[in-house]
């Protein structure tokens, strides 16, 4: 290949905040001394090698403090230029990432960083549960409950047959954006089926205190290219996913007592591991930014 004069023509950057794609757009006129047929494709790649190079090829060094760190070829357009008899080409690459501009605030200073995107959702539906007692309860119900014993409360069941109620609810979702050239998609299975199951170990999110939350699962799913979204769902329960229920005969049948009440009612739950759930945000490139967006919905608070 002998190649006379290489040149930037044009070239524009477009910065996104998080959910937007940040992209670096460049033409090149590549002027070579030997005439290439784009439509042989070994000719095609040696114009483009001295261009750009292959698509998914970093713009600059893969750094986190780099505003272009992580910027790839996602496309590149090979044009040759008219009446050059296919010696001169236009070359254009556009490299894009989905990473955004982040600007902190520490200690009266500015610096920045490159974050991929932290999304939340709450859904706050009540649970629909049957009742045989209401509050107040002489035991409540807990994480992991279990019993053998009454619960007490108020009957509010007839012939062992009981109400329908609600119990407050909620649904929290965690949902990130990981690059699988920085963090393998090997540990983010292992996350998601650690995670998936367990009450919360420690102090998480909106919850202060061990076994108030748990995870009620996970998923990762594909969004393009090097890019996956991790995602968990957490629950709060005011019941800790207790039901309520009668203790029967060998037959089946509730016992009752001469009011037609259940005799004896019991919490039963399922029996749940325990997992420190902050650890989903160990394998971003900043796990405090991360934790601060997915707590209070922006970075502009951290630190």
């Amino acid at each position: 290949m002998a190649t006379t004069k290489i040149s930037i023509t044009s070239q524009g950057y477009t910065e996104a905040t998080a959910n937007g794609t940040s992209q670096y757009v460049v033409t090149k006129r590549c002027v070579f001394d030997t005439a290439y047929d784009i439509s042989v494709f070994g000719e095609m790649q040696v114009v483009k090698a001295a261009a750009f190079g292959d698509c998914y090829t970093l713009l600059a060094t893969s750094l986190a403090s780099n505003e272009l760190g992580r910027m790839r070829i996602r496309s590149v357009s090979v044009s040759p230029v008219p009446g050059s008899a296919d010696k001169i080409f236009d070359v254009i690459a556009r490299y894009d990432t989905l990473y955004s501009w982040v600007p902190l605030k520490s200690l009266g200073s500015y610096s920045s960083t490159l974050s991929l995107p932290v999304d939340v959702s709450m859904d706050c539906t009540p649970r629909q549960v049957t009742m045989y007692r209401s509050p107040t309860f002489g035991t409540s119900p807990s994480a992991n409950l279990n019993g053998t014993s009454d619960i007490g409360g108020t009957h509010v069941d007839y012939a062992a047959k009981p109400v329908q109620a609600l119990v407050p609810s909620v649904r929290f979702s965690v949902s990130m954006v990981f690059d699988t050239n920085v963090t393998t998609l090997v540990t983010l299975y292992d996350d998601v089926g650690t995670a998936t199951g367990c009450w919360n170990s420690a102090a998480f999110m909106h919850w202060g205190s061990a076994n108030q939350v748990y995870c009620e699962s996970g998923n990762i799913s594909h969004i393009r290219d090097e890019f996956y979204r991790v995602s968990f769902v957490f629950v709060w329960d005011q019941w800790y996913g207790c039901e309520q229920v009668p203790k029967t005969d060998v037959s089946g049948n509730a016992a009752v007592d001469s009011n037609g009440s259940a005799t004896t009612v019991t919490w039963k739950s399922l029996v749940r591991n325990t997992y420190n759930h902050n650890n989903i945000f160990n394998h971003r490139e900043d796990s405090a930014l991360a934790k601060q967006i997915a707590l209070e919905g922006s970075w502009l608070t951290y630190p």
